[in-house]
């Protein structure tokens, strides 16, 4: 499964914002333009058993389908399918937009197999929408219109437990919300997402590591949060993002990761958007654009939570020393890898964070702050001979318990 097909698969999975051309004559114009974003991303027309209108003016689509194929394979894909999603409250905000009161969506499920006996299944037995907007880019569409037909724009989503099986293992989330402000004409605005509680059973720990090391550390099950914040800017011609990420383990510390980048251009997302066999992006034609993104912060953080401290005893005892001698040897190993970048302060300071880090575990962070977004082109004009100007000029700092 690629990664391409696999976000692709996630994002269905998540909210069946997507779809393609009528099915009925009849057929409302909000469930057009849905069936539309399907077919948009996914090149496969989705199926319906039927479109039901109520008294109150509430939509009902029932027995919605798609099967995804794999890419470049004659076998396996991704099945989707819906038992029914009621539309309420459906209004005409005019140029194309659709407001949705509520969305409400009975038995989400997800069945996916793939090359080499590859398969696992998903299910979400309840998941509803509040103030979703949908957006008609028009007969003649930008490539950030067609960009913005794919959004899953509402203000709230919320769903029930979600069951994932795989390999003969059961996984479980309490389920996963997200909420949305912004623009939703240009889907500009400030996103949160979170998946809660995904419980991994020993079960599947035990398949996994046959030494029966994260058992011996602890740990006979996982559970974790995943979740991120970010804010997105779309206008005619580029668009810009900023997100921070973060993986929350349960005893065991929090992983975050955020960036800044802008100036990302229509041309380089119009070229992104080719899927067809006969029409795939031209990466000639991609460079030019990716050379222009700017880079304006990077950061990688790790909180401990005692994931650290039940390390570290094991890693000394493998290799015949105690903790204290492991510590002063990782100092001397990180200024030994460092010193090729030819940047002795930078160094000094990451040697220092880290064996901070490791006498007390609390967190360790990496940055990049630039004076001033560096793009995409100067990392790649970067004199080879001086590694360590690229630190200088990204503003690379390591810190520790701060």
């Amino acid at each position: 499964m690629t990664l391409h097909r696999a976000a692709l698969a996630f994002s269905l999975f998540t909210a069946i914002t997507l779809p393609s051309y009528a099915l009925a004559a009849d057929e409302p114009p909000v469930v057009t333009l849905l069936l539309k974003s399907i077919e948009q991303q996914t090149k496969v027309k989705p199926t319906y058993n039927n479109v039901e209108t109520g008294s109150d003016g509430s939509i009902t689509i029932s027995g919605l389908a798609a099967n995804v194929p794999v890419e470049g394979a004659d076998t396996g894909g991704t099945k989707i399918s819906l038992d029914s999603l009621k539309l309420q409250n459906v209004a005409d905000k005019g140029e194309g937009l659709w407001q949705i009161g509520e969305a409400h969506y009975a038995n989400l499920k997800l069945d996916f197999s793939g090359l080499e006996g590859v398969a696992f299944s998903a299910n979400v037995p309840e998941m509803t929408q509040q103030d979703w907007f949908l957006k008609d880019p028009g007969s003649n569409p930008t490539p950030m219109q067609v960009y913005r037909r794919a959004m899953n724009i509402a203000k709230k989503t919320s769903s029930s437990q979600i069951t994932v099986m795989a390999a003969g293992q059961t996984f479980t989330s309490d389920g996963f919300t997200m909420t949305w402000d912004g623009d939703p004409n240009t889907g500009s605005g400030k996103s949160s997402f979170k998946l809660a509680n995904v419980v991994v059973p020993e079960s599947a720990i035990t398949a996994v590591d046959a030494t029966g090391q994260l058992k011996a550390l602890g740990y006979t099950s996982l559970a974790f949060d995943l979740g991120a914040d970010y804010t997105t800017k779309l206008d005619n011609d580029k668009l810009d993002f900023d997100f921070d990420a973060y993986y929350a383990g349960r005893d065991i510390g929090t992983l975050k990761v955020g960036a800044t980048a802008s100036d990302i251009r229509t041309s380089l997302i119009a070229e992104m958007q080719k899927k067809d066999p006969n029409n795939q992006p031209d990466y000639a034609k991609l460079m030019p654009d990716i050379q222009k993104v700017q880079v304006g912060r990077l950061v990688f953080r790790f909180e401990d939570a005692s994931l650290t401290s039940k390390l570290l005893p094991l890693a000394a005892k493998m290799q015949g020393m105690d903790v204290q001698t492991l510590i002063a040897n990782s100092g001397a190993m990180v200024q030994l890898g460092l010193a090729e970048l030819k940047n002795p302060d930078f160094t000094q300071k990451t040697v220092a964070a880290v064996t901070a880090f490791l006498k007390d575990p609390k967190s360790i962070t990496v940055t990049a702050k630039p004076a001033a977004p560096v793009a995409v082109k100067q990392l790649m004009e970067i004199d080879q001979t001086n590694p360590g100007a690229v630190i200088d000029m990204l503003g690379l700092s390591v810190t520790a318990n701060d």
